[in-house]
């Protein structure tokens, strides 16, 4: 039972956990909801918190309650037909434009490149090795990050068994915790 316990702790990422036991708490303590829950408690909870909740934020708590249940041995009521139609009435009369960071500009890759490749060589010159291979290291994941369009969370897994390197044909790199888990 210890592996089986190991494998389905290694299964969900420890944020996800977290965010999980949140959306629970938000449920019962903060709305004042009772597990298990009915779909009519469900769809009152999304149509109270419809205008000062993002529709993602609502469907992250769905999941949460419906992962609840699950695991609970309880059926799912966050998948009835009339759960699904509010969540799909709060998108339509709610929406919300996605928050997108600003993309990275090329001039300021060349900016950050040129000053990595600058503070290696001053490393180089006073024989710190250390600094050398941290200065490479950082121009080569932001390099990879870039042109990728690696996560940050990605390129900080990102290790160098997994990195196959072909002269000529190119690279692949294996993401062995990402969100899709699949060769890029």
């Amino acid at each position: 039972m210890k592996d089986v316990e190991r494998y389905l702790q290694a299964g969900t990422r420890e944020n996800t956990r977290r965010s999980y036991q949140s959306a629970i708490e938000h449920f019962e303590v903060s709305w004042g909801g009772f597990l298990p829950a009915t779909s009519d408690s469900i769809v009152r909870y999304l149509v109270d918190y419809a205008d000062t909740l993002s529709s993602n934020t609502l469907k992250q708590r769905l999941a949460a309650l419906a992962q609840w249940h699950i695991t609970q041995g309880f059926p799912d009521p966050t998948k009835t037909p009339t759960v699904r139609q509010v969540l799909k009435g709060i998108r339509t009369l709610h929406p919300a434009q996605a928050k997108q960071a600003a993309p990275l500009q090329l001039q300021h890759l060349e900016q950050a490149v040129h000053w990595l490749n600058q503070e290696a060589e001053r490393a180089q010159q006073s024989g710190n090795l250390a600094s050398l291979r941290r200065s490479r290291r950082d121009a080569a994941l932001l390099l990879i990050g870039f042109w990728r369009g690696f996560r940050s969370d990605e390129l900080c897994r990102l290790q160098v068994e997994h990195i196959q390197a072909e002269a000529g044909a190119g690279m692949s790199l294996f993401l062995p915790q990402s969100k899709s888990d699949c060769w890029r």
